[in-house]
């Protein structure tokens, strides 16, 4: 079986630059509602089908995130954060505030491929981490494999540092969708 090379990256949310980066007023950002289930799904899995790094993992990786949108989208266990164009969702990222979590980032920053290269991602990833701080929490933390868009050009973003994920996390990212959630 394929084995990934995972990365996780961490910020330390104590010196986020409070300077946000801008988003185009065409453009609204805010947390998705369970209305938004289905739109909220199609934006996700079209933007990892979109890296073809993701092409050996996506299955399970789609199906871990279908789980948290099902699960914790009514809940509020994890916070949908989206930007819309319209009525249409095209970014999304999806953390868990809890500070005893391993994985904050449970979608990563998903942005489609002909929204990219607009800031949006970099917004998203701010507006995302913004949001946990404002939570108190003081690091936060996403894995994601090595080499795809976000790894090389995003996640290095407002201080991020990568390192090789804790064994734990890794199981974490690789775990059945019911397992993954349970954490």
């Amino acid at each position: 079986m394929f084995k990934p090379t995972w990365v996780q990256y961490t910020w330390d949310l104590t010196s986020l630059p409070t300077n946000a980066p801008t988003l185009e007023s065409r453009y609204v950002v805010n947390s998705a509602v369970p209305a938004d289930a289905e739109l909220l799904d199609a934006a996700i899995a079209r933007s990892f089908s979109m890296e073809q790094a993701w092409s050996n993992h996506m299955a399970l990786r789609m199906a871990q995130i279908r789980r948290a949108i099902q699960d914790d989208l009514p809940t509020g266990k994890t916070n949908f954060i989206v930007i819309r164009h319209g009525a249409r969702i095209i970014a999304a990222s999806g953390i868990r505030e809890n500070p005893e979590v391993t994985i904050n980032f449970v979608t990563g920053v998903c942005v489609l491929n002909e929204y990219r290269c607009r800031g949006l991602g970099t917004f998203l990833l701010h507006e995302s981490l913004r949001q946990l701080h404002d939570k108190g929490l003081k690091t936060a933390h996403v894995i994601t494999k090595k080499g795809v868009t976000a790894e090389r050009f995003l996640y290095p973003k407002f201080g991020g540092k990568a390192t090789t994920p804790p064994a734990e996390a890794i199981k974490e990212m690789e775990l059945s969708p019911s397992a993954f959630l349970s954490k």
